[in-house]
């Protein structure tokens, strides 16, 4: 499929926009401004953020049952995702490692070789913590540096109210799946406080039908606690602190023959401390100083057949970011400190392949500005960023975006931005590892047009993403120490083409929302369709109150996606319906219910071998049932 459209195909996609923002927005009241964190580092009202951006709070994230991060960013426009084994998140086609994230400011991130590349672990991140997600699409290295070539998504925590407020939430559902998550939030005279506990287990269920292997269920289990502390010394002089740990155990089905389940054991911890700093009504600062710890082990319960690791990643970090606010514009500066970790033990592979211990590290200096202003019916942003990584290179990321206000109700903008990704000290200094490696970069241009009014929301985006250098590992290339599987940069370009469509209104008392994404993912050497991203995404949703329970039906529609590079492994196209209730018992209890896979459809979303679609590996789980109650005193 090419993305170049036909003028007449333009004009009926631009008229089914336009129909559907034009819905009326019915129950519109005054709200506080929002204000959107992620976007520029400092915060900003959301409705001045020029870039293609999606909020999921509290509620919604309630809505979705019981799903891990990477299935709720999946429900997102421009974004498709891998929610099972080693999980993958594709926002606007580029690879799961070229998008960042942040828990509270706090940067999480990977330097090992689990996945190719290391990255984000997305399968180590729990939601049961999260009161709040932003996030950004598109290139953002001036805001974020290294990684942010597809986009930002930023965790934040529950915010803390004015009086103590308990929260308990007990579920269930399928597949022995149980879950407690407990809430403590309030505040007391300067002091405010959050604390969120969690413990979560499931029998498992046969993720390898196609093998015979001990237990014939994988198991697992997860424990997460998060502690928010606030002090305000007056009202524009604020410290917090932030301190986070995940611990996961799972099962995993052996990878080749039958035999023994792999046992593996995840930790995620992140500690943070900032200070916001208001001097006057026109400059503000903050300071933040944090620490983020990933370990990764698992065992080779089956000798010459698995692979047993022990990674662990330490990111310390330190910026200071300023705010200045003139009759000419908005000002803002950046000063980042990083320094990354990187250990992994030496192990055996069938005494042919190994990998050697690894003990590395580096250091990373950024300075970036940014400038922006309002000026009647205009908007222009822009920033430029250098990172310097100390034994590597350099690099240096821009951004430039302008924004037209057609009317109150109606937006056109238009940009251009860079993004780069360092490869991680695994690829360089591992048993596999290239220290003539260089960074992943890429160029993104898009216009959009978006309109807002009330509840109604609606964008078209347009976009072309063009990727140089992207990093890969072949069998064939021997430039390393383990004289094979070396990584290696790709001599030719990779263009993603893209439009997406999304909006959301209310009708009659109905809440309708849908989203269309047309990709076009290409290797420009090869000419092939990228590995596991399909070209046609489309979801709808529609929710409507009964009485106290509000009844909600989704559908989503994925495309045909290929298992390997050279497009010989098939991934067939697949629809999923899905629906949700929640019920307000009273003013204190509410009771959540969802079924997903409604129609029980069977597909797979990775691990298909030469045998084709029938020969597919790692199973889906089907139709599962989640229900909660949850209790929150007035």
């Amino acid at each position: 499929m090419k993305l170049s459209l036909s003028f007449s195909k333009c004009v009926c996609l631009l008229a089914s926009f336009c129909s559907f923002s034009y819905l009326p927005a019915y129950g519109q009241s005054k709200q506080l401004e929002e204000i959107f964190v992620t976007a520029n580092r400092m915060g900003e009202p959301l409705a001045t953020v020029t870039s293609d951006v999606d909020v999921l709070d509290k509620n919604e994230l309630n809505k979705l049952g019981n799903v891990n991060l990477t299935q709720a960013l999946g429900q997102l426009s421009g974004v498709q995702s891998i929610g099972y084994g080693n999980h993958y998140v594709y926002m606007r086609g580029a690879e799961s490692r070229m998008t960042s994230l942040y828990i509270e400011g706090i940067r999480i991130e990977s330097q090992d070789g689990v996945r190719l590349g290391g990255g984000v672990p997305w399968e180590m991140l729990p939601l049961e913590m999260v009161d709040r997600m932003e996030v950004v699409k598109g290139p953002i290295s001036t805001m974020y540096g290294s990684d942010a070539m597809g986009g930002v998504v930023q965790l934040f925590g529950k915010k803390a109210g004015s009086e103590d407020r308990p929260t308990l939430t007990q579920a269930f559902g399928t597949h022995g799946t149980r879950k407690t998550t407990g809430l403590l939030s309030g505040k007391r005279d300067a002091v405010d406080y959050s604390l969120v506990l969690s413990t979560k287990s499931s029998d498992g269920y046969d993720t390898r039908p196609d093998l015979t292997h001990t237990p014939s269920k994988e198991a697992s289990n997860s424990h997460v606690a998060m502690l928010k502390l606030g002090y305000d010394f007056n009202p524009v002089h604020r410290l917090e602190a932030v301190s986070f740990k995940s611990k996961q155990f799972s099962q995993w089905a052996p990878t080749y023959t039958d035999n023994i389940d792999i046992t593996k054991h995840n930790t995620v911890t992140a500690n943070g401390l900032q200070w916001m700093a208001g001097w006057n009504d026109s400059q503000v600062s903050r300071f933040k100083i944090n620490q983020s710890i990933l370990g990764a082990d698992s065992d080779a319960a089956n000798a010459g057949n698995d692979l047993a690791w022990n990674y662990k990643t330490t990111t310390q970090n330190f910026s200071f970011d300023h705010e200045a606010v003139t009759s000419i514009g908005q000002f803002s500066g950046v000063f980042e400190f990083k320094k990354d970790q990187f250990k992994a033990s030496a192990n055996d592979y069938s005494g042919w392949l190994a990998n050697t211990a690894v003990d590395a590290s580096r250091n990373m200096y950024a300075t970036g500005l940014g400038y922006k202003i309002h000026y009647r019916l205009h908007t222009i942003n822009t920033s430029i960023r250098t990172d310097d990584y100390s034994g590597y290179a350099s690099h240096n990321s821009y951004s430039l975006a302008y924004a037209y206000e057609i009317m109150p109700t109606w937006k056109i903008s238009a940009s251009q931005s860079t993004g780069f990704r360092v490869p991680t000290l695994e690829m360089l200094n591992g048993y596999y590892g290239n220290t003539n490696l260089v960074a992943e970069s890429n160029v993104s241009k898009e216009i959009a047009l978006q309109y807002a009014s009330g509840h109604s929301t609606a964008r078209m985006t347009i976009f072309q993403n063009d990727i140089s250098h992207l990093l890969t590992s072949a069998t064939a290339q021997t430039d390393c120490t383990a004289a094979m599987f070396c990584y290696y940069n790709l001599t030719g370009n990779v263009k993603i083409q893209g439009v997406g469509l999304s909006g959301k209104t209310q009708f009659e008392g109905f809440n309708l929302q849908s989203h269309l994404d047309l990709l076009n993912p290409v290797n420009q050497t090869t000419g092939k369709q990228l590995s596991l991203r399909s070209k046609k995404n489309f979801k709808f949703a529609v929710d409507k109150p009964i009485e106290s329970t509000r009844i909600g039906l989704e559908y989503q529609f994925i495309g045909k996606r290929f298992d390997d590079a050279s497009n010989t492994l098939e991934l067939p196209k697949v629809g999923l319906f899905n629906v949700w209730t929640q019920t307000s018992i009273n003013n204190e209890w509410q009771w959540i219910n969802r079924i997903d896979n409604l129609m029980n459809k069977s597909y797979q979303q990775y691990g298909c071998t030469s045998g084709g679609v029938n020969a597919c590996r790692y199973a889906m789980p089907g139709t599962t049932f989640f229900t909660a109650i949850q209790w929150q005193p007035k």
